[in-house]
């Protein structure tokens, strides 16, 4: 099931005039994900845009990503920074094969590395730093690995998570965890020492935190 955005469908109309991706095909790539449903829902046209364009602003060398789904995202992180390398994680091994056949379409895979299995379990075990992580990945995973992530992030870089307004939207019973555990990752964000963050109503809700400090003074 398609989960509708925050903003109105007049204003989507509006803005989808306008907030376009870059590369062209990539967009198409993207939209035609969006209108799958075989596959989990893909990165909002509107989200899209404003990743690409924070990537093009902070100009990371080094990302991780939780959720790499059929690389949507993973694609505009590679197209936004040329010079980053992406490590990014996927838990389904289906999921994983087909990004990993974008990838090579889109001729980036020497920059990619896809790591298939559970983000909490992955993430424990990772010890390189980044300087853009984006949580994209199931909801149950926000809160369990934020600890972790923000000791990965390099002061100064960015962690990125999507759909963080779900507990402010109407939403099927079925998503009433998802709603729940994506309340308590807010709660953590705003109240953790070494973040500074908001949330935006853009798509589903995108939280943006910037590591400000790697020390916690009393």
């Amino acid at each position: 099931m398609t989960i509708s955005t925050l903003t109105p469908e007049h204003i989507n109309r509006y803005t989808s005039r306008f907030n376009i991706l870059s590369n062209l095909e990539l967009d198409k790539l993207r939209q035609n994900a969006a209108a799958r449903s075989d596959i989990l829902p893909c990165i909002q046209q509107d989200t899209a845009c404003l990743l690409q364009l924070i990537v093009q602003l902070i100009r990371p060398r080094r990302v991780l990503e939780l959720g790499t789904g059929i690389g949507v995202s993973t694609l505009i992180i590679a197209e936004a920074a040329e010079q980053a390398l992406i490590t990014t994680v996927e838990r389904s091994p289906v999921f994983a094969a087909e990004a990993k056949m974008n990838f090579e379409d889109w001729g980036v895979t020497e920059r990619i590395s896809i790591m298939v299995g559970d983000a909490v379990e992955v993430v424990e075990k990772l010890d390189d730093t980044y300087d853009l992580i984006f949580q994209d990945s199931g909801k149950q995973t926000y809160a369990p690995t934020l600890d972790k992530l923000v000791e990965l992030l390099n002061v100064g870089g960015l962690l990125i998570a999507d759909d963080t307004l779900f507990p402010a939207m109407e939403l099927p019973e079925r998503n009433r965890n998802s709603q729940r555990v994506i309340d308590k990752f807010n709660h953590l964000v705003s109240e953790h020492p070494l973040l500074e963050s908001c949330i935006l109503p853009i798509g589903h809700g995108l939280t943006i935190a910037r590591k400000v400090t790697d020390r916690i003074f009393d």
